[in-house]
């Protein structure tokens, strides 16, 4: 029954959100694939890669935002934060739209607990979710 719903929920969709969605989780996929399998090394260069971009379009961050939360909660995997910052990144660049992408951590109950987050014209793209209590750690972009 869900995945009926989940189909028809698609359907409903544009072509162009459609698309958008396939993007978004194809992205969701490289990106959890290359933080297992290559060292951060590898893959930090290109995250501090940023486009010659003038002002931020908010029609695409907005979209980006939306197919990247749908991918993310529709995925066969676990599409955590860090991904999902990866995947809207690629997906901004692409489009020539500058952004950052932010690590920061907090400890809770004696725990290091890590969070990324995505932010393209001082707006949060991804990863809002837990932001006020971390301290941010490092940025690339």
């Amino acid at each position: 029954m869900q995945l009926s719903r989940k189909l028809a929920s698609f359907l409903k969709m544009t072509s162009r959100q459609r698309l958008l969605v396939l993007e978004a989780a194809s992205l969701l996929g490289v990106s959890r694939f290359a933080l297992l399998v290559l060292p951060f090394a590898r893959i930090e260069p290109w995250l501090r890669r940023r486009p010659d971009a003038g002002p931020v379009d908010t029609a695409t961050v907005l979209a980006v935002r939306q197919a990247v939360t749908v991918a993310a909660r529709n995925v066969p995997w676990s599409a955590v934060c860090l991904p999902q910052a990866m995947a809207a990144k690629a997906m901004l660049a692409r489009r020539g739209q500058g952004s950052v992408l932010h690590l920061g951590a907090t400890m809770v109950d004696g725990r290091l607990n890590a969070h990324a987050w995505l932010a393209a014209g001082g707006e949060i793209v991804v990863g809002e979710a837990g932001l006020p209590e971390m301290t941010p750690l490092t940025r690339f972009g």
